[in-house]
């Protein structure tokens, strides 16, 4: 009973460091939007990543003003009280799981098709959500890419007259 007490106390160390948390600062995440005067485009480069190799654990993190856009009347239009409520609704969050995780070598080169899903929250409301995107692991280095639409109405945003129901978002991030 002793030896496996202690057989227990030293592998139980080894599998927790087995797995790794890949974090970054930098995540990127654009969004555009179609309207009739003029398209909207903006890119968060402050974003916040992070992705467990084991368990697929995966969260991003925006803060609703760090959207830059080239545009300054648009940026504040879009800040405003009339469609994300920066001030209320600071952040917009997702918290989910890569679900076929296991399929990807994190110690080989290769680009892997992902699935995630999990819970989309903006404007204070929050979706489940289930995307897919790719996955590459070169030299050690892994990134993430993932392009998809949300409609913001879903999301309890008023959508003016004259701009697109859709939104793409492209997320990309490196570890």
């Amino acid at each position: 009973m002793k030896k496996i007490l202690i057989l227990i106390v030293f592998a139980v160390p080894f599998f927790a460091l087995s797995q790794k948390t890949y974090s970054t600062k930098s995540a990127k995440i654009k969004f555009f939007s179609h309207t009739v005067a003029e398209d909207a485009e903006a890119t968060n480069s402050q974003s916040v990543c992070t992705l467990n190799d084991k368990t697929g654990a995966i969260t991003f993190l925006a803060l609703v003003k760090g959207f830059k856009f080239e545009n300054n009347l648009m940026e504040q239009h879009f800040n405003d009280a009339e469609y994300m409520n920066s001030t209320k609704f600071p952040k917009s969050t997702f918290a989910g799981t890569i679900a076929n995780i296991a399929t990807v070598n994190f110690t080989k080169n290769g680009t892997y098709n992902v699935t995630t899903e999990g819970t989309l929250t903006m404007h204070g409301v929050a979706q489940k959500v289930k995307q897919s995107g790719t996955l590459v692991v070169a030299n050690g280095k892994i990134s993430l890419k993932s392009v998809f639409k949300i409609k913001p109405k879903a999301f309890g945003i008023k959508v003016p007259e004259g701009i697109s129901d859709d939104i793409e978002i492209t997320v990309t991030c490196s570890f």
